[in-house]
């Protein structure tokens, strides 16, 4: 999974675009008149959500606003809607000629601003979402990366401390018990404990060195009123729960307008439905046969069962994974899967406590606007000291050192990692800002067969074993998720068809279960593998013998985060046969 957190100044990037476009030789061609132009707009508008967005603003590298927080209140929602509104008329609308290039960029942003007002104008996620008013993550994008002074950021951390207050002040009055789900809460209530321990701990340590003692006294103060704060909210929720009788369910109309905007997909749900099915009944059939390679004496189940038993303990488990990425690294440079644009190495790291609970791994990468805290981080979740022992064995059952490998391929090479060094050098702000979720996520999740069937492992069956569950794992999220968002599944049937269907031990299973609940995309990683091993085999068709793996990933790359039905139209021409 990729943190946006992966995703500086954009005062210097503005500057320079614009002295790129006072300084270009006059043109009296309409095309090139309207590529500038477009250009300027598209700047306008970049500006204007890092404005309307000030923690994303921090994730992409724009430290203009750091010290701010959304406003989350009526007026600020409006003015949300109103900036979605105006802009995508005018990318919609928009009548001039454009290269090929820049007319993707403007499909790609009419589609982006139509999601968030599927978002903030039907879905209206601010009214059962108890965990958008929590300021953790953007507390911790001022903390995890040395981009300032640390002085500098305690002062933003204050800041935007302060305006938290008011944005947990207004969860009171926009969580609608009617909208809300108990679950919803509980996650929230869960990862409460993991909250404060944050701001008691993590935070005042992260500026444990800095001397000015006005600037402390202001840090300590606006930190210790947020403990509060967030104390108070989550008593609050608690009872809030009992009111709460929402549904988990985004309902079959939002579901297909998000996968139309966030990644430009219009295939019937139906035959989305048909094609899961196929691919689950297809990968348990591999997965059964591979089983007997390893162990013919014993059901697929409990060899499986038997591999995941062998794993690092939460001690070992950090040092386990960062072991084996300097190996993948040589197998993709010797192999030539894709270009390494940079000698840049992710750390890895735990997964912060208020992010545990519903995510094993993830990268989080700089913004692509950062200039000065470069470093990534691949982060491993551990148990929590405070869990009985079975249930911290059962999360350390996702860490085989087959499954290690396999999570390190999605997450770092070439997954994840490496399609961000390449977004890194891309000018095209559109395309490294935003991105498609099937794009990026089933890159990652294509990452995992293809390195296997290029000869990682060498052919080792536990391996491929390990693969086969994450696959199954995955096709299982496409399929709960297409069944809890537009049908009734319920979460613990959720809970068991993964249990069933993927392997997974009963604790992982309801993590699973409870991220499809928040993350309704969660499809997008069999979605977009779908669609990319579609997109490879076409390539692959047209260029015959010419076709070479490894050029195919670096042109698939160099798209940036576009849909992939736009990345189709780059590489083969126009749009044709991309139908799944």
């Amino acid at each position: 999974m990729l943190r946006k957190t992966s995703a500086v100044k954009y005062t210097a990037v503005f500057a320079l675009l614009s002295v790129a476009i006072l300084c270009a030789a006059p043109s009296t061609s309409p095309a090139t008149q309207s590529a500038s132009a477009f250009r300027d707009l598209v700047r306008s508008f970049i500006d204007r959500e890092m404005r309307l967005s000030p923690e994303s603003a921090t994730e992409d590298g724009d430290h203009r606003f750091d010290d701010r927080l959304s406003d989350l209140s009526a007026a600020g929602i409006r003015t949300r809607i109103e900036h979605a509104r105006r802009w995508k008329a005018r990318f919609a609308n928009w009548r001039g000629a454009l290269p090929a290039a820049d007319q993707a960029d403007r499909e790609w942003l009419a589609a982006h601003l139509d999601g968030e007002l599927l978002w903030f104008e039907e879905v209206k996620f601010y009214r059962s979402d108890p965990g958008l008013y929590l300021p953790t993550a953007a507390i911790d994008s001022l903390i995890k990366r040395d981009f300032a002074p640390p002085a500098d950021r305690m002062r933003a951390v204050a800041a935007r401390e302060r305006a938290a207050l008011a944005n947990l002040a207004q969860a009171r009055r926009n969580l609608n018990p009617a909208s809300t789900s108990k679950i919803a809460v509980d996650i929230a209530l869960e990862q409460m404990p993991g909250t404060v321990e944050f701001f008691r701990n993590d935070v005042p340590q992260a500026f444990a060195a800095v001397t000015d003692l006005e600037a402390r006294r202001n840090f300590t103060a606006a930190n210790d009123r947020l403990i509060a704060a967030i104390v108070d909210y989550q008593h609050w929720l608690e009872g809030f729960r009992a009111r709460a009788s929402g549904t988990i369910r985004l309902g079959p109309h939002a579901f297909r307008r998000m996968l139309a905007d966030d990644d430009m997909v219009d295939t019937p749900i139906s035959r989305l439905e048909d094609l899961g099915r196929a691919e689950l009944l297809r990968l348990q059939g591999e997965f059964q046969r591979t089983a007997a390679l390893i162990d013919r004496r014993h059901a697929p189940r409990e060899v499986f069962k038997s591999l995941a038993g062998k794993h690092p303990d939460a001690a070992q488990l950090i040092p386990a994974v960062s072991a084996g990425l300097s190996q993948l690294r040589e197998f993709v440079i010797e192999h030539r899967i894709a270009a390494i644009n940079s000698d840049q190495r992710p750390l890895v790291r735990e997964t912060p406590p208020f992010a545990r609970a519903t995510t094993f791994a993830s990268m989080d990468t700089p913004g692509p606007l950062e200039k000065k805290a470069l470093q990534a981080y691949f982060y491993v979740t551990l148990p929590d000291p405070s869990w009985p022992a079975r249930r911290t064995e059962q999360l350390l059952e996702f860490f085989s050192a087959p499954a290690i490998s396999n999570t390190s391929v999605h997450e770092v090479y070439p997954g994840h990692f490496v399609q961000f060094l390449d977004n890194r050098g891309d000018p095209d702000l559109v395309r490294s800002l935003y991105y498609s979720g099937a794009n990026v996520e089933g890159w990652a999740f294509y990452c995992e067969q293809m390195m296997l069937d290029q000869g990682l492992h060498h052919g080792a069956p536990q391996y491929r074993l390990a693969q086969l569950q994450m696959a199954l794992q995955r096709v299982c999220r496409y399929l709960v998720a297409i069944a809890m968002h537009t049908g009734s599944m319920t979460v613990d049937q959720a809970a068991e068809f993964f249990h069933t269907n993927a392997y997974m031990t009963p604790n992982n299973a309801r993590m699973e279960a409870l991220r499809g609940t928040q993350d309704p995309g969660y499809l997008r990683y069999q979605l977009g593998k779908f669609m990319i091993l579609k997109l490879r085999a076409d390539v692959q068709r047209r260029q015959g013998a010419a076709f070479d793996l490894g050029k195919f990933h670096d042109a698939f790359l160099a798209q940036g985060g576009l849909p992939i039905k736009l990345i189709r139209r780059a590489l083969l021409g126009d749009n044709a046969g991309g139908e799944l």
